[in-house]
């Protein structure tokens, strides 16, 4: 059962219908959940009538190209001005519900009076918008549109399907997180039977990486360490090690989940060096099955918080100033201090 109402989403969907130009957002680096929000409300704004735009704030990794196309996103600079922000009537921000993921056009969004609605299933929140639409039960955005489409009746060509299909088979781990639900998985039958050929999108998700991709997958493992008594995997890329595996950022996606694969790991950290003197930090956590580290279940979203980040329970991330070995010593004395009575 979804956590919004049918009374929330319709009068959500009666207000955004009075929109003459709506602008929809997601967060930087968008995965498969954010990228198919963006594809999917696109096409229910146009089933209005309302030409939408979707906008990106980063170029999409092959990975996710083939959602859009062939009717590409603008991203932010490159293909749309900053000067035509204000010329939108009304933003509807997907899959985050914090500026420091919007951080491209975060002033705008603060300083702006255009009605903002946002959608989003993730724990952690800033307030960024007149009305939301919050369902931290979701397995994924895509799962609330879906949700949302079913309740006021916007048809769902096979296009759109897939678009959903693959959001909510990102955020589950292709339905092996923790997150898989009857919600999850009942909505992805509907949605093969709109049309989605799940081998087909498998094969285009997984199976056409970069050589970039699988050269930093390696360059990652090679740099596992234990720590907290052997409960947590921490693995780091530089900037050195990104440019030698010739890698984007967009190149780490999910090389956070690999540790986790170890029987006695209950969490694992991915450190990545950025451009801009931050370090992007990436958590992960797996429900502890029944045996002797049952009692070490690591909620991830409040280690994020405590370094300005946030998310979810089993996936969460943050953005930390300073250098690669000042963050990795701060992240490492906090998790031996959480679990020094493991």
């Amino acid at each position: 059962m979804s956590g919004i109402s049918r009374e929330a989403f319709q009068a959500a969907a009666d207000r955004i219908r009075t929109w003459k130009r709506p602008l929809l957002l997601s967060h930087t680096q968008p995965d498969g959940d954010a990228v198919g929000s963006l594809m999917a409300l696109r096409h229910f704004f146009r089933e209005m009538g309302i030409d939408a735009t979707a906008l990106l704030f980063d170029p999409l990794h092959d990975r996710n190209a083939f959602l859009d196309a062939p009717d590409t996103f603008p991203v932010l600079g490159a293909d749309l001005s900053r000067d035509v922000l204000d010329e939108y009537d009304g933003v509807v921000i997907l899959d985050t519900c914090t500026y420091s993921q919007l951080e491209p056009i975060a002033d705008w969004l603060r300083s702006s009076s255009v009605a903002k609605l946002a959608v989003d299933h993730h724990r952690t929140r800033d307030d960024l918008a007149d009305d939301y639409l919050i369902d931290e039960s979701a397995a994924a955005n895509c799962l609330i549109l879906y949700e949302w489409a079913r309740i006021v009746g916007w048809a769902i060509d096979c296009e759109t399907a897939v678009a959903l299909f693959a959001g909510i088979a990102m955020d589950t781990g292709w339905f092996r997180h923790s997150n898989t639900d009857h919600r999850a998985l009942g909505a992805a039958a509907e949605l093969v039977k709109l049309g989605v050929n799940a081998n087909h999108l498998a094969q285009k998700l997984f199976q056409r990486e970069s050589a970039g991709r699988v050269r930093l997958l390696g360059t990652a493992i090679a740099t596992l360490q234990f720590i907290a008594g052997g409960f947590v995997a921490m693995m780091t890329l530089t900037r050195e090690a990104m440019v030698a595996a010739d890698a984007t950022q967009a190149d780490t996606e999910d090389i956070v989940n690999e540790p986790l694969r170890i029987s006695a790991v209950r969490a694992s950290i991915l450190l990545t060096e950025a451009n801009d003197g931050v370090v992007r930090v990436s958590f992960r956590s797996k429900t502890p099955l029944d045996g002797a580290d049952a009692s070490v279940d690591l909620d991830v979203s409040v280690v994020a918080q405590t370094f300005g980040g946030g998310g979810h329970v089993r996936a969460a991330g943050a953005r930390v100033t300073g250098s690669m070995s000042d963050v990795q010593e701060r992240i490492v004395r906090h998790f031996e201090e959480l679990l020094a009575n493991a």
